[in-house]
């Protein structure tokens, strides 16, 4: 049997393990199914509750003006030691968003991962209701997810790493402005429209992103400039022939940025060797060398590490 008719034969044994639960007629043919195609049940049943037990979930009611949602949540193969909250695009899966490669980074760096399914309309958002919002509930609902995880996993929720794209970029900055004090480092790429940045967030860095060809680039080059006159300690990066994606040179980038601070005994903007490292769009030098970079355009990078891989465009 070649490798995609077993994918597909794999995924439609899934459905139906799913469906059983609800529809137990469905598992005499889940069953006559395998007998006929051959499959071993084996083979394939042990496989199935593993990757069906390792990501979890649960449901978490309507708050303010945050329509219901589920929470999906995955914890690490080594012991836990922070928390990463992952927020999908307008009304995305949270489901999709504990990707093998986000499951890889969790275990190195023994992060419990958490990724809510939230839902709002277009004229929720025009009244600036709903999840983009976390004053108008969503907030709360973050609040009483990190509690059932706490509880669930005794892992501490009171400070926490944020990665968002687009819709989960809106979220990630506001929560940050909402909550500064429970956020380690957050990363934001590429949202539409922005708040202001205020003094709260002097002590929270921040990765900001987007691609060049996207059409919320100058939106959010402009939030980060504000943050930039503030002198928040955030890191900027735009990707060349880049649309509103997130592509493997944003994942990289995104992952270096959080690993460093997923330890809070990095201190912000200064390497493991305590050494000062600048920036611009397209080079970095050491603080001695700093004065080469014009000050509208110079940002300070956390660590040698983060800036040899700010520096690549793919």
């Amino acid at each position: 049997m070649s490798q995609a008719c077993l994918a597909r034969s794999f995924a439609l044994l899934s459905i139906l393990h799913v469906l059983g639960e609800k529809f137990p007629l469905l598992i005499c043919f889940r069953s006559l199914w395998m007998s006929l195609s051959g499959f071993s049940a084996l083979f394939l049943i042990p496989a199935l509750s593993a990757a069906i037990s390792e990501v979890n979930s649960f449901p978490v009611p309507r708050m303010g003006t945050s329509e219901s949602s589920i929470f999906f949540y995955r914890k690490p193969s080594r012991d836990a030691t922070g928390l990463l909250l992952l927020v999908p695009g307008y009304n995305g899966s949270g489901e999709s968003m504990l990707d093998e490669r986000w499951c890889q980074f969790a275990d190195e760096h023994g992060l419990v991962l958490l990724a809510p399914t939230f839902r709002a309309s277009p004229e929720q958002l025009k009244r600036q209701e709903g999840y983009y919002y976390p004053a108008q509930g969503s907030g709360a609902q973050i609040d009483e997810a990190l509690a059932v995880i706490g509880a669930k996993l005794g892992v501490k929720t009171d400070s926490v790493l944020i990665f968002g794209f687009s819709a989960g970029a809106h979220f990630a900055h506001r929560f940050a402005l909402w909550r500064p004090e429970q956020v380690s480092a957050f990363v934001a790429y590429s949202a539409a429209w922005w708040s202001e940045p205020g003094e709260s967030l002097r002590e929270v860095p921040a990765l900001i992103m987007c691609g060049e060809n996207d059409e919320r680039l100058q939106a959010t080059r402009e939030f980060f400039q504000k943050g930039l006159v503030l002198q928040l300690p955030w890191v900027w990066r735009s990707y060349k022939d880049s649309g509103h994606e997130v592509t493997p040179a944003v994942r990289s980038m995104a992952e270096a940025f959080l690993s460093h601070y997923a330890s809070r005994s990095h201190d912000a903007g200064k390497s493991s060797k305590g050494e000062r490292i600048f920036g611009d769009i397209q080079k970095y030098c050491m603080e001695s060398e700093a004065d080469s970079i014009p000050e509208a355009v110079r940002i300070e990078l956390p660590s040698r590490e983060v800036a040899e891989t700010w520096i690549k465009e793919k």
